[in-house]
């Protein structure tokens, strides 16, 4: 049998929707899978990575009574934002995403999303 609480995913989601005279993107993330725009040929992160060794996220996760051992979650999980991992709930660990709303442009290429598998071994750019 599956051990539920010791399980969970990242996850990063774009929308493009019509609004007024505009496309506009939103994306949503938890954990540490990344959005990147590539705008003119120069990289934007549109999403933001959910790691226990973030000042922000470390703060946040302080502020609910969890901890931070050895750059981890309770000792244990290295993200501090995910679906699922219900052990670590009561630690800090939520699923609540970044969101982020972009007005599309012209220049605006593509969308890069991808998990930490690719973005701890190449740049942004």
């Amino acid at each position: 049998m599956l051990d539920a609480d010791h399980c969970g995913t990242t996850a990063c989601v774009a929308v493009v929707r019509k609004e007024a005279n505009h496309s506009v993107l939103y994306v949503s993330n938890v954990g540490d899978t990344r959005a990147v725009l590539s705008k003119n040929g120069v990289a934007e992160r549109l999403s933001k990575d959910h790691k226990a060794t973030d000042p922000a996220e470390i703060d946040r996760v302080k502020s609910v009574g969890g901890s931070i051992m050895d750059n981890r979650v309770a000792g244990g999980l290295a993200i501090t934002r995910a679906l699922g991992d219900h052990a670590y709930k009561s630690f800090g660990v939520t699923g609540t995403p970044y969101t982020v709303r972009h007005i599309l442009r012209p220049f605006d290429k593509y969308l890069i999303i991808a998990s930490d598998g690719i973005w701890d071994t190449v740049s942004d750019e």
